[in-house]
């Protein structure tokens, strides 16, 4: 008899059962205890989770280490796993096991089933005596006890799948991978797995492709490729396969072909690589309530919503809408960060659209229908009314020296603007209506000088979209000032809720917004780019050119002024067009209308048409909207054209302090509007005055100088709230003192007065409007030395004499001789050129 060994084995010998022999066997081959797979040899990126998890390897507390990395379908959980099992391999040096608890053959193995190979390879003996499946898990302990071991539970599909597998040692560390968050599993480390960054998806991209594009024209077209693998690592490593394997592909050439979303996932197949195949694992495992709310909220239009917005689409209550989009979320199928906005992944959404075509969960469109309806029908409805009830239409009192009158309907004074396509750059109709353009170009870019109606065409559009003076073509249009960006770069979405509030008083929700860019055919006009600085101006072409390519059905106009640089926006297809000067028959219509508006008798209008076209002097100032009105303003107040250029600013001053606001139907500020007058001429002054002629001021000195503008004008009544309330209204305004363009070098805000004799004459009108009586020539004699010395202030100074003239006519003319005195004693040869300048010009003057 041969003596029993770790190897005997009972074997039954001529038909009798119960004979023991014994015999010595060759030893049963050894298994792999070195299990893990090969990992992808262009693994790249992930740095922030590498070194998360390996912080989780840490702990030296009881109990093995299990890590539980979940995520998205195709997001790279496995190619993960297994790049940080080899990482840490050295640590686990003992026993490295695998394996893939994912569908095979349509089932999942079973914990039992891997156990039992587990067992297998740990101790082959047991594939001659199985172990029974109640002892497998102590079985499997066992063999581990004190045993430096790694364990790669790759795509396991539940918790009750795992728990099995995990051995009771400390010196054992499980990885799994699984599309939810096992959360059951004792102990377990859960790591979310997310998409790569944009830079991260390059360079997987060039990896799996062995191309490189850095300063080539592929580099756009790669970018393009990462925004359409929505940066999921199994789309970028598919596509990056199709390129390695099509070399006669450009990037473009791919991303051309991945274009059609309705055709995107079919594209995103090679060979084993299926994103779709991917995708259908998670789907397959939802129940049909699930189900149908994934298919159905796909179609959804907003890129992010919320349990309301769920509910209302899918027509069940909010409660019940918040547990299947938790289910979704569990089941990796919808993201959500905070718990209360949802979206999802973009190849997710073409999935689930897919499923809801091929089901006919919405065959005619009625959800997306009625979620329009509800989100932005009373919004249109509200702000129709109030743009029809604005300037441009309704019956309002517009104060004018003298007399009274009244503007009723919404076409008296308009002259429609004409645009002309600038010389050398697009082809298309000169002198079209902005209706002609717009319906031809769904970018346009329009330019139009100081004074030629640029705002007024901008808010225009919005009131003739309004009354459905285009047709029908578009449902809505907004005007959004640009200026409102000054030294704060919001969004452009923001801007354009920020600005229906501020303009109109309506609160724009962020899904009315979205829905009205994505669904409905809006105009957005972003107007003044030039008011801008240039950094700012270059920053905002890049946004609008984005913010095109963002809502590819909204259309965009932007106004500017010549000169400023919109090279940016031209070269993302904006058509350029500049503003038609006023035609003689425009002119004519103007006054006929002027007229007739301000009940003017058929004598006196035709006797104004007359000095008009009689008039050489006035010819520069029938070309643009602004300088015709301010002409025919000065005819109704003084009876006769303005001879002097000083009569215009007088005009200018009474539209922007004495009718402005009422005209416009409007009230901005609690002041009254001869108040807001004075305190800025008394700013103005401050302006000119500045050392060294320092064009701006900064925040705080600024604030201080309003602070003592309303100390002097409204000593009853002054308090901070008042001018908290005017550097707002002059921050959001288009009032001659404003906010500097910001520059990288400004620590505050910084404020300025306009760049041209305006700012000058308002200067002019605080020196010779608001001195005392019995010291009036002495006061206005300093004030106008002071600001000689600081600026030269010639044009201001001639305005203070004439300005002075009107109100003490004695006063005036002691005040030259004032300044030929001055000019005789100053050895200031500066001081003496802006004298000289000063009395000459007065010499000169009829």
């Amino acid at each position: 008899m041969a003596l029993a060994t770790d190897h005997a084995r009972q074997v039954n010998v001529l038909r009798d059962n119960y004979a023991p022999i014994y015999f010595t066997s060759a030893p049963t081959p050894t298994r792999s205890l070195r299990q893990l797979p090969q990992g992808p040899k262009d693994f790249s990126g992930r740095t922030d989770h590498i070194t998360a998890v390996e912080s989780l390897t840490g702990d030296d507390g009881p109990g093995p280490h299990v890590i539980d990395l979940y995520g998205t379908p195709g997001v790279g959980k496995s190619a993960l796993a297994v790049h940080m099992a080899h990482r840490l391999a050295g640590r686990f040096d003992e026993v490295q096991l695998y394996a893939d608890l994912g569908e095979q053959n349509g089932e999942p193995p079973t914990a039992a089933q891997i156990l039992q190979r587990f067992v297998a390879d740990l101790d082959p003996a047991t594939l001659s005596v199985p172990v029974g499946a109640q002892d497998l898990p102590q079985r499997y302990r066992s063999l581990l006890a004190g045993r430096r071991c790694l364990i790669l539970l790759d795509n396991a599909q539940s918790a009750d799948q795992v728990a099995d597998l995990i051995p009771a040692t400390a010196t054992c560390l499980v990885i799994v991978t699984s599309r939810v968050p096992l959360s059951a599993i004792d102990g377990v480390l859960l790591h979310h797995l997310d998409l790569m960054s944009e830079a991260e998806s390059l360079t997987l991209l060039a990896e799996v492709s062995q191309r490189h594009w850095p300063g080539t024209d592929d580099e756009n077209a790669a970018r393009t490729l990462v925004q359409q693998c929505g940066r999921l690592p199994l789309a970028l490593r598919i596509a990056g396969a199709l390129l390695k394997r099509k070399r006669h592909w450009t990037v473009g050439k791919l991303a051309d072909v991945l274009t059609d979303e309705r055709t995107r996932l079919a594209k995103l197949a090679d060979g084993s690589l299926d994103v779709r195949g991917s995708f259908e694992i998670s789907y397959r495992g939802l129940h049909e309530a699930e189900a149908h709310a994934f298919r159905v909220l796909s179609r959804l239009p907003l890129s992010r919503f919320e349990a309301r917005h769920a509910g209302v689409f899918l027509q069940v209550p909010e409660a019940r809408a918040e547990e299947l989009l938790e289910l979704l979320v569990d089941a990796q199928l919808v993201e959500t960060s905070d718990g209360v906005h949802f979206r999802y992944h973009d190849l997710l959404k073409l999935f689930a659209r897919e499923y809801c075509e091929t089901t006919g969960d919405d065959p005619d469109g009625e959800h997306v229908a009625r979620f329009l309806d509800v989100y932005t029908s009373d919004f249109l409805e509200s702000y129709r009314s109030r743009l029809l009830d604005s300037q441009w239409s309704g019956v309002f009192p517009v104060a004018f020296p003298g007399h009274e009158r009244r503007l009723s309907a919404p076409d008296e004074l308009y002259i429609p603007q004409r645009l002309t396509p600038t010389e050398g750059t697009w082809s298309g109709a000169r002198h079209a209506p902005w209706q002609g353009v717009a319906a031809e170009h769904r970018k346009v870019l329009v330019l139009g000088g100081a004074g030629t109606g640029k705002t007024v065409l901008a808010d225009r559009i919005c009131y003739e979209v309004a009354a459905r003076h285009d047709g029908g073509r578009l449902d809505v249009a907004f005007t959004v000032p640009l200026r409102l960006r000054a030294g704060q770069p919001r969004p452009l979405e923001r801007l354009i809720a920020d600005s229906v509030g501020l303009r109109h008083d309506l609160e724009m929700s962020y899904e009315t917004l979205e829905l009205l860019l994505t669904e409905r055919r809006t105009l957005i006009i972003f107007d003044g780019l030039d008011e801008l600085s240039v950094r700012e101006r270059d920053r905002a072409q890049v946004d609008v050119a984005r913010f095109c390519v963002r809502y590819p059905r909204a259309e965009v106009v932007v106004f500017s002024r010549p000169g400023a640089s919109v090279s940016g926006l031209v070269a993302s297809g904006f058509a350029p067009h500049a503003i038609d000067a006023f035609a003689p028959g425009d002119v004519r219509t103007y006054l006929s209308q002027w007229a007739r508006a301000t009940h003017m008798l058929p004598s006196d209008a035709e006797r104004l048409f007359t000095e008009v076209t009689s008039s050489p002097e006035v010819t520069d100032w029938l070309t643009t909207p602004l300088l015709l009105a301010q002409l025919a303003a000065v005819y109704e107040r003084h009876g006769h054209l303005p001879h002097r250029l000083i009569d215009l600013y007088d005009s200018t001053y009474t539209l922007l302090f004495g009718g402005r606001e009422e005209y416009r139907g409007i009230s901005r500020s609690a002041l009254r509007p001869e108040e807001l007058g004075q305190i800025v001429c008394r700013l103005a002054y401050r302006f000119v005055i500045r050392p060294g002629g320092s064009p701006d001021m900064a925040g705080h000195e600024f604030a201080a100088a309003l602070r003592r503008a309303l100390r002097h004008t409204l000593p009853e009544s002054y308090g901070s709230g008042l001018a908290n309330e005017l550097l707002a209204l002059f921050s959001e305004s288009d009032f001659p003192v404003r906010p500097a363009p910001a520059t990288a070098s400004d620590t505050e805000p910084r404020w300025t007065l306009v760049r041209d004799p305006f700012g000058q004459y308002l200067a002019a009108r605080y020196i010779a409007r608001y001195s005392r009586e019995w010291e009036v020539v002495d006061t206005v004699r300093r004030r106008v030395m002071k600001a000689v010395r600081a600026t030269g202030f010639v044009e201001g100074a001639v305005h203070t004499v004439r300005l002075l003239d009107e109100r003490v006519p004695s006063a005036a003319d002691q005040l030259v001789t004032a300044l030929e005195h001055e000019l005789g004693r100053t050895g200031d040869p500066d001081v003496r050129k802006s004298l000289e300048q000063i009395l000459n010009k007065l010499r000169a003057a009829p």
